[in-house]
């Protein structure tokens, strides 16, 4: 007899408090993240706009792309792709303060009503 799979069960807390939106953003990753390098990307993102204890941020403070590039363990280029795929899908939403710097927001709230994963950017080799 094969081993049962273990599924991971996500326990919600009562609504209104503060933790609702990782839960949120929990429940809904795997489903809109291509893996990996997107996933690190999420990760990263709701890490950077999570605020500093004392309030939720919308909008992560501008991010190098270089930087976010080195933490998702993958080249600028792909980042970039990345980043306008899950903008482009309602994912995130996007904004440019300056040359080689990002502004990301996070549009968890709306993520339940969003379709499965469409197919991710392909690097061209």
């Amino acid at each position: 007899m094969p081993p049962q799979r273990k599924l991971l069960r996500i326990v919600h807390p009562r609504s209104g408090r503060k933790r609702d939106g990782f839960h949120v953003f929990m429940e809904n990753l795997p489903r809109l993240s291509n893996g990996n390098s997107c996933t690190l990307l999420l990760l990263t993102l709701w890490a950077q706009s999570a605020g500093d204890g004392q309030r939720r941020h919308d909008w992560t403070r501008a991010l190098a792309v270089r930087d976010l590039a080195q933490i998702c363990r993958c080249h600028v280029r792909t980042l970039q792709r990345l980043i306008a795929w899950l903008d482009e899908r309602g994912v995130v939403q996007v904004r440019r303060p300056g040359i080689g710097l990002i502004e990301i927001r996070l549009m968890y709230r709306q993520w339940a009503s969003l379709p499965d994963l469409g197919t991710p950017p392909q690097a061209v080799a």
